[in-house]
């Protein structure tokens, strides 16, 4: 009898790791600023609208896979005067799994994106805990990073 309690315990513990292995704590919209302004790579911050087939984007039930999208972006580029550039560019949307946790994105969505700019393209990168894209953010989010990249105080609150 212990023998089978201890396969079942075992069992119970395998079954309920994988389902709580991904924990993400919610990221702040300044933090991740704060991040990319600190990596050795180049950013570029836009707030608007991704356009792109979503059909290309894999099933919620798919085996995990990194994919890549094109989309077309429209909307703002941050600057140290604010979201003051209209852009309308490309930009390959690169959705990334941990495990079974794949990131999704939904197409003309409002989004606060932390683009990597390479020499070749942008690419916004979307993990599963969405580290750097925030889905319809709130003004008082947008003011913070605009007074970041002015130089001032860039604390998240």
């Amino acid at each position: 009898m212990n023998k089978y309690l201890t396969i079942a315990a075992t069992a119970f513990a395998l079954a309920a790791g994988p389902a709580s292995a991904l924990s993400c704590l919610p990221t702040h919209p300044v933090a991740a600023f704060n991040a990319v302004a600190e990596a050795e790579e180049s950013f570029v911050v836009l707030h608007g609208e991704f356009d792109f087939d979503v059909t290309k984007v894999p099933d919620v039930n798919a085996p995990p896979v990194a994919v890549k999208i094109p989309t077309q972006f429209k909307g703002k580029l941050l600057t140290s005067n604010g979201f003051t550039d209209e852009v309308d560019v490309a930009v390959t949307l690169a959705l990334n799994c941990a495990g079974p946790w794949c990131a999704r994105v939904s197409p003309k969505t409002d989004y606060l994106a932390y683009v990597l700019q390479t020499e070749d393209e942008l690419i916004f990168n979307v993990d599963p805990c969405y580290a750097f894209a925030f889905a319809n953010p709130e003004d008082k989010y947008i003011e913070a990073v605009e007074q970041c990249a002015a130089g001032d105080d860039c604390t998240p609150k």
